[in-house]
């Protein structure tokens, strides 16, 4: 087999165009600090960094909806705490009303505290988040949810009983509302409650009415009461449980964040020592092959002749 001079020249360039790639390469690791550049320097590193990048994705998306969520609840526990304590005081003043020595200007002073009580538990139910949505109306937050009916005088609930939920981690949803309504309901969302303990407050308040003509339904908004505050109280427990789910699952992701992380340093990040290292060996090699190019380039049959 002949070898020409041109066949070791090509061989030569050929060496010399691969050496300096690799350290072209190397040199590039070493400015962006990173390993895999592109896909083809390491193409199962890179498959695998594209599905951690994706999954940290989608748990930054978890986080910022267990963050804003968690504001959510907490608004609604502050408003649900609120009318608790409503209620507590409104079962107070009702046992102090419940006595028959009192005058009928006592019993109508009552009668006026039991209807601002109740004014204010409505104003609790038709609270609003600062983006002037309605916390209590299930998915119909732009309608107030409790009103009253100037027909009938009653309350009633023009909200629904629809959830929302919002997505936690993959596969998870936590409720977002809380059908708080039906805490003051005998069946439904007919906010018995409410309407009974507004007829005895008004019943109270008439100068002319009789203590034993609304005595009784003092022991039935008593026993009203008592279940509306039992109801809210579950509710409230609740809502405790969504915020420690929440809780759980943020520290979860945090956990999990951290370790694709170093997964991401440990498939991606340059090593300097090792780089550094391959990178002298380039270099020698560059200069070995130039140095040995330069000699070959000059040989010539001609002068063994």
């Amino acid at each position: 087999m002949r070898i020409s001079s041109r066949y070791h020249s090509q061989a030569m360039l050929a060496q010399m165009n691969t050496n300096n790639e690799r350290l072209s390469k190397l040199m590039e690791q070493m400015s962006t600090q990173k390993r895999v550049n592109v896909p083809s320097d390491d193409p199962v590193a890179a498959t695998r960094l594209v599905q951690l990048n994706r999954e940290q994705s989608a748990i930054s998306q978890y986080q910022e909806n267990i963050s804003r969520l968690s504001g959510t609840l907490s608004v609604q526990e502050s408003h649900i705490k609120a009318m608790s304590d409503n209620l507590l005081a409104i079962n107070d003043k009702l046992l102090s009303a419940n006595n028959s020595t009192y005058s009928q200007e006592d019993m109508s002073g009552y009668g006026v505290e039991l209807g601002s009580m109740l004014d204010s538990l409505v104003d609790s139910l038709n609270a609003q988040n600062e983006n002037g949505s309605y916390l209590f109306s299930g998915t119909k937050t732009d309608t107030k949810p409790i009103v009253l009916d100037e027909a009938t005088g009653k309350y009633i609930y023009q909200g629904n009983d629809s959830t929302r939920s919002t997505t936690v981690a993959n596969s998870v949803t936590v409720q977002e509302n809380t059908n708080i309504a039906s805490a003051f309901s005998s069946s439904g969302n007919d906010l018995d409650m409410l309407n009974q303990l507004k007829d005895l407050s008004e019943k109270m308040q008439d100068p002319n009415a009789d203590f034993n003509d609304y005595q009784p339904q003092i022991k039935q908004v008593l026993e009203l009461e008592s279940d509306s505050r039992d109801k809210v109280s579950a509710m409230f427990t609740d809502l405790g449980g969504r915020q420690n789910q929440l809780t759980l699952l943020d520290n979860a992701h945090t956990d999990v964040s951290l370790a694709n992380d170093q997964v991401v340093h440990d498939l991606s990040d340059t090593d300097w020592a090792a780089t550094s290292m391959n990178m002298q060996l380039y270099v020698n090699s560059v200069q070995i092959s130039n140095k040995a190019y330069s000699m070959v380039s000059q040989l010539s049959l001609f002068d063994t002749m």
